[in-house]
């Protein structure tokens, strides 16, 4: 919908307002209300309200219909990002806790990284290979 812009004569205030297509040659003051007449600016007036990553009807063509390697490569730099700020946390975590090993935990929403003694990591790798030799032997595993 398009974002139209008023400014009211009594009490000068200019405000917008996301109104639908049409003529709205006036709209009523928040402030005061008086009718506030439209300023006519640009290329028609009012501009279109912006909803997620590309606008629609923003004029540009690529962002209206991008092409598939276009719309892959927005979503990838946007997951590089992410993937990025994660290895920042990760490391402040690495600096914290004096060693390069973590442990992760997935939340509702979150994931925490806490780093890991030396002790911990020796009992992950003694219960993996406990897993790996009874899986080899056939033996049921139950969890504990």
């Amino acid at each position: 919908m398009p974002v139209y812009e008023f400014e009211c004569q009594d009490c000068t205030l200019r405000f917008r307002r996301t109104l639908k297509m049409g003529d709205h040659t006036s709209h009523p003051c928040p402030r005061c209300g008086t009718d506030a007449p439209r300023l006519w600016e640009g290329f028609g007036g009012h501009q279109f309200a912006h909803g997620g990553t590309a606008p629609a009807n923003s004029g540009v063509h690529d962002h209206d219909y991008p092409t598939a390697d276009k719309a892959v490569g927005r979503d990838a730099e946007l997951r590089w990002g992410e993937i990025h700020e994660r290895e920042k946390v990760k490391e402040a975590v690495r600096k914290l806790g004096g060693t390069s090993k973590l442990s992760r935990q997935n939340g509702q929403g979150y994931v925490e990284y806490t780093a890991m003694s030396d002790a911990h990591m020796n009992r992950r790798l003694s219960v993996y290979k406990e897993v790996k030799e009874a899986l080899v032997r056939g033996d049921a595993i139950i969890k504990q």
